[in-house]
Parts: structure tokens; sequence; C-alpha cells
């Protein structure tokens, strides 16, 4: 079947003005080129096929491009497919730092930090989800209110600041480093992965909570996923450079903002490098479940090198 396309525009325009717009290099137009103007190209044909709006899921360790690669996903999309395509993330759908506080306190107190699967909204993600992927084939049109996640402030923007997606869709794309994650067997859970499960998890009681909600709630959303892509780092071990330059540019932005009112005002939540070391033991279980489990289930995967430069894409 064939693709409605805009023949008047270049896909490498909307690379090369995405690129600029978001001080990348001339390599990543290149990788863009290469490998993501082809998955567009990919999805476009899933959406043609599929007749009506569908989910794509991103999952990639952090620092992996997730979101530079969705950012670029819904621009190619949008311009080139004629397509309605909007992205979102799994960190926007993080608990308030309240009600993390009131999990820590019911479950165990490792869930006050963001991060691990049960820390999310998982039924306003599903809830939001659900009305994306109704909202091309519904007669009775609302305005969806997608949330937005401050890290700077470790909480949630106020409801005023949210996302309105105010006329239906297409693609709907979510990207985050947990998402497409199956959970783990109940043997995998008994033995702790690093020096912080076995000081602050002894009994596993945090890692089964997480995995309890990985196996219920986390998947119920998964489900819906329609095509899948993995950004696969070649080891857990990249996970700390990577994340370490994430906080550099978070705290690099924090410092460039131009109301300095706001950042006075609340205390900003940014890691020094030996925090950013100690935080990236909460992912290193998931991460490196994923890292195994998650290949055979995607339709594109593509292999990083520890310079995030793409080796070789594997399809389904």
């Amino acid at each position: 079947m064939n693709q409605s396309i805009n023949s008047n525009i270049d896909p490498e325009d909307i690379i090369k003005q995405y690129a600029v717009e978001h001080h990348l290099g001339e390599s990543f137009c290149h990788t863009a080129h290469k490998w993501f103007s082809p998955l567009a190209q990919r999805i476009s044909a899933h959406h043609h096929e599929a007749k009506k709006p569908i989910l794509v899921g991103i999952n990639g360790c952090q620092g992996s491009g997730k979101s530079t690669l969705t950012g670029l996903l819904v621009e190619l999309l949008n311009n080139v497919y004629a397509k309605t395509a909007m992205g979102c993330s799994i960190d926007d759908f993080y608990l308030s730092k309240q009600s993390r506080n009131e999990l820590a306190k019911s479950q165990h107190p490792l869930l006050a930090t963001r991060g691990v699967p049960g820390t999310h909204d998982t039924e306003l993600l599903k809830e939001v989800i659900s009305n994306l992927l109704r909202s091309n084939i519904s007669t009775d049109w609302r305005d969806i209110s997608v949330p937005k996640f401050n890290k700077s402030i470790d909480d949630l923007y106020p409801k005023n600041q949210w996302s309105i997606i105010s006329k239906p869709v297409d693609i709907i794309i979510l990207e985050g480093w947990c998402v497409g994650t199956p959970a783990q067997s109940d043997i995998d859970l008994h033995e702790p992965v690093n020096d912080f499960e076995k000081t602050n998890d002894k009994t596993g009681a945090w890692r089964s909570y997480c995995n309890a909600m990985l196996a219920t709630k986390y998947k119920e959303v998964f489900n819906k996923i329609n095509y899948l892509i993995m950004l696969k780092a070649p080891s857990f071990e990249q996970v700390y450079s990577w994340r370490l330059e994430q906080e550099h540019k978070l705290i690099a932005s924090l410092k460039q903002q131009t109301s300095e009112s706001l950042v006075k005002k609340q205390p900003i939540a940014t890691m020094s490098d030996q925090e950013i070391k100690n935080f990236i033991q909460f992912y290193q279980r998931l991460t490196e479940h994923s890292l195994t489990s998650i290949p055979s289930k995607c339709d594109s995967i593509f292999y990083l090198d520890n310079t995030r430069s793409i080796t070789q894409c594997q399809q389904s």
C-alpha cells in the first residue's frame, strides 16, 4: 500500500534543521540519514497498515539518546510522512515527591527515589496512552493533558504547565529506560546485583516490589506497544559516563536559564559525580535485565558502541 508522503519536503532538510536547533553535529546528521530516516519510514508504513493510532516504544539506558531520537522521529513523521505524531517520556509520569515519600513509608524507603518501576503513576500513564490511542477513532474528542516532570526540583510541574494534546494523533512515541522491559523471574531476585542492594535491600523487598509492579501495572501499558525500538548499550558499565554527561548538561542549562528567580526560590536537585555513581545502582538490575531480555521482543534494535555510535541495526 502507498503511504502519503510530502514530496515537497526533503528528509535531509528536516534532519539538518533538527541538528541545528538541538546543537548536534555533522556526525548526528550522518547517523540520522543512515539509520533514523529509514526508521521513520518503517514506522509510517506500520501505521499505514494498522489503519489506526499506534504506540511506538523506545527503550534504552540512561544517556543512550532516546529523547533525541524521539524528537527527530516526530519531526520526520509529521513533516515528511504527513502523520500527526507526538512523543512523551515515561519520566514525565513519575509520582510526585509527596506520593513517593508516602510510598516509601508504606512499602520501602528506597521508593522515595524516582526511577525504578513503582515510582511512576502507572494509572495516569495507562489512561493517557489509552485516550491517545482512541483519539483518531473516537467521535467525542476531548483535550488530553500530559504531565511534565521537573527533574531539577525532583517533582511534577503544576498541572497548568502540563502539555495539552488538542487534536487526534496517529503515532504516539513513548520513550524510557524501562519501556518494554518484562518482569524478572523469582529466582533472579534472590541475589543482590551490587553493593547497593546488599546494603539497602537485604530482604529483597524493594526489588520484589519493583518487579511485581513491572509484572502487572507496567505490563498493562507495555502490552499496548505496536512497534518496539531499542538503543542497545554495549554494557551497563557504559551507563555511568553517559548519565554523567546528562547531568552536566542539565546543570549547564539551569545556569543559562533566563528566569533566575525561579531557580533561587526552589532547591535544585542536581547531583555530583559521586552521587550519579551511587544513583545508577538503582538501575543496574533492570538495565542488565533489559539488555538481555528485550532484543527478542524488538522490531528494530540499534547496537551502540561506547561513543553511542550505531554499529548495526537488526530488524525483526
